[in-house]
């Protein structure tokens, strides 16, 4: 049923990437000249999802695992199209083909969203493998400073190379970017809103922690009243009072941190990360909780997406070590593409 799904997905995303060429330029091949190109797209994709196990009954829909697996079959299957195409007729529109690649993208994602929302039910649908690992690390805090020697070292070895992290700083620039430019447009209306919610400024600025234990100012919208304390601990319920009617609403669909793509930009955090801590809980870590300030700080991670506030704050932390021990592309764009259906479909968020 995925299968047939996916078949849909990919002749409507074709349709579109035709329509599109045809529409904004001079008329090009017939819809018969790229049937061949249609089939083998079919073809290679049913093969690569087998290759990778994205039709295995057995794997929660958006669990990290799957999302991985399914970034490299697109990558995988883009490289066929890619090469399918330069080697049969070379005159096949290379708009159509790049349109044709991102449009499938989107809807065989956004099918799997679908999926996601209608099962409903967010337990069966995390990594269960994630949640054993992370367990497990909770009882770090008790290790002997022998074995946190030999956690460091573990930390050492997973190191990601450099090319990493040049694509990890070229994917939080291009992703920062589009993020303000589609999101400034509606600065006006967020300021007026928060204006009307009560007095006060209507970007609050904190001191943070980054990376290798450096200081930073963090920018984010008002959602608290005006005379809540700039370093009063974040709300636990649904129904804290300090939270403002229009701020409860800006914490649920996080658009109370759209000014972080500045910070971003500006090298301070990453689109992807542990989330930036406050000096003075930072002051508290033990020797091994300061292995999380290894990395830049991100403005979704795998604890907002896994549980959000749901989660104890004592686990916290274990869910960042996981991240800094496995850091890698893939794992990067899983987490944005996992973050997507919790903005839409937002729990945990007070």
């Amino acid at each position: 049923m995925k299968f047939f799904g996916d078949i849909l997905a990919i002749i409507l995303a074709f349709l579109f990437a035709y329509a599109a060429r045809h529409f904004f330029s001079p008329p090009i091949q017939s819809l018969s000249f790229y049937w061949s190109l249609l089939v083998f797209a079919i073809i290679a994709l049913f093969i690569a999802f087998l290759i990778f196990r994205i039709y295995s009954n057995h794997r929660p829909i958006l669990s990290f695992s799957y999302l991985v697996d399914f970034l490299r079959t697109l990558a995988f299957w883009g490289a066929l199209l890619i090469i399918f195409a330069y080697f049969t007729k070379t005159d096949y529109s290379r708009v159509v083909v790049f349109l044709f690649f991102l449009f499938s993208v989107i809807l065989l994602f956004a099918s799997r969203i679908i999926i996601f929302k209608n099962r409903n039910d967010y337990r069966v649908n995390q990594d269960n493998e994630l949640h054993q690992i992370i367990n497990e690390m909770v009882k770090i805090a008790s290790l002997s400073s022998d074995d946190l020697a030999l956690l460091e070292g573990v930390q050492r070895a997973r190191a990601p190379s450099g090319i990493y992290f040049l694509f990890k700083r070229l994917l939080d620039i291009l992703g920062a970017l589009i993020g303000l430019i589609l999101t400034l447009p509606f600065y006006p209306l967020l300021i007026w809103l928060i204006k009307e919610g009560g007095s006060g400024p209507v970007i609050i600025k904190q001191e943070r922690v980054c990376q290798n234990g450096r200081k930073f100012i963090l920018y984010k919208f008002r959602t608290m009243r005006s005379d809540t304390e700039l370093y009063a601990a974040a709300p636990r319920r649904n129904d804290d009072p300090r939270v403002t009617k229009i701020g409860k609403w800006l914490r649920q669909y996080s658009l109370d941190e759209l000014p972080q793509f500045w910070n971003v930009l500006k090298g301070e955090m990453s689109l992807v990360g542990p989330r930036p801590e406050m000096p003075f809980i930072v002051a508290k870590y033990d020797h091994w909780q300061k292995i999380r300030l290894s990395t830049k700080p991100g403005i979704t991670g795998i604890w907002q997406i896994l549980g959000r506030k749901d989660l104890p704050l004592e686990e916290n932390i274990e869910y960042d070590l996981y991240y800094i021990f496995h850091q890698s592309f893939f794992l990067d764009l899983a987490i944005i593409l996992r973050t997507i259906p919790h903005l839409l479909f937002p729990r945990g968020a007070y």
